[in-house]
């Protein structure tokens, strides 16, 4: 995969390309568990000519592991990227725990972005609302090594050999399982943006079955976004494949083909 570098101490940021170079871009934010290696599961957009632009957050895969602040944080790393690239426009998809850094990247090229595009997405757990109905410890006040034991034991500790070997699973304990520790506890931070500071088209869709993530809590997501669609499914996990492909289908396909 190759790297670009991100300051004068040698870290760097990983991405994979996918599709056409000639295609209109899309910056794609991977989930919490997950590896820019697994291009198959946008066959759909490949087929139709899209450049996908798969970017390794800090910590996972070969991507350094650079502590972030904050969420905007993230716009600022793939800053460097969007300039090596030379990219004057483009569209970002985030999943799952990719929604912040979608949001982020938004926020600070509003004359860049097009649209955005959220799949069974992180809530804003900056919002005091959406923290009420959130099921989970927010644990904004632990140091990151602290954050890496709890991944490695919520995510990691249980797993067989062949699940080990999977490019989701070893991409993302990398370095410690820094990148994933780092997602965790910036989420319930202040994110260094508002989502009323988005002004961006906003495709969002949610499952009421999703386990992961509370529906209400994308409810009240999608209303402090200025322009957001939200789309609404019954049954559909968190996330699969099928469901991942059919909103590519529905929702993001027809600003691809030529």
């Amino acid at each position: 995969m190759p790297k670009i570098t991100l300051d004068k101490n040698g870290n760097s940021l990983s991405y994979a390309e996918y599709g056409s170079k000639n295609g209109y871009p899309l910056l794609i934010q991977h989930g919490l568990i997950a590896s820019i290696r697994d291009g198959s599961l946008f066959e759909r957009l490949i087929k139709v000519g899209a450049r996908l632009i798969c970017i390794a957050r800090p910590g996972y895969g070969q991507s350094s592991p650079v502590v972030m602040d904050n969420f905007a944080g993230w716009a600022d790393l793939v800053s460097v990227l969007i300039a090596e690239l030379n990219l004057a426009h483009f569209d970002v998809l985030g999943m799952s725990s990719g929604a912040p850094f979608s949001y982020a990247i938004g926020y600070k090229f509003p004359d860049k972005v097009r649209n955005i595009y959220i799949f069974s997405g992180m809530p804003a757990l900056y919002d005091q609302q959406v923290r009420s109905f959130w099921p989970y410890a927010l644990e904004k006040d632990a140091s990151i090594a602290e954050m890496e034991k709890l991944a490695d034991e919520l995510f990691f500790s249980n797993l067989s050999k062949a699940d080990l070997e999977n490019a989701d699973i070893k991409d993302s304990m990398m370095n410690n399982c820094f990148g994933v520790a780092q997602d965790l506890r910036l989420r319930g931070m202040n994110w260094g943006f508002t989502l009323s500071d988005v002004k961006e088209n906003v495709y969002m869709r949610h499952s009421r079955a999703d386990e992961a993530v509370p529906f209400v809590t994308a409810e009240i997501t999608s209303k402090l976004l200025p322009a957001c669609r939200f789309e609404i499914k019954e049954n559909d996990p968190h996330f699969s494949f099928e469901t991942l492909d059919d909103f590519i289908k529905n929702t993001l396909i027809a600003h691809y083909e030529n």
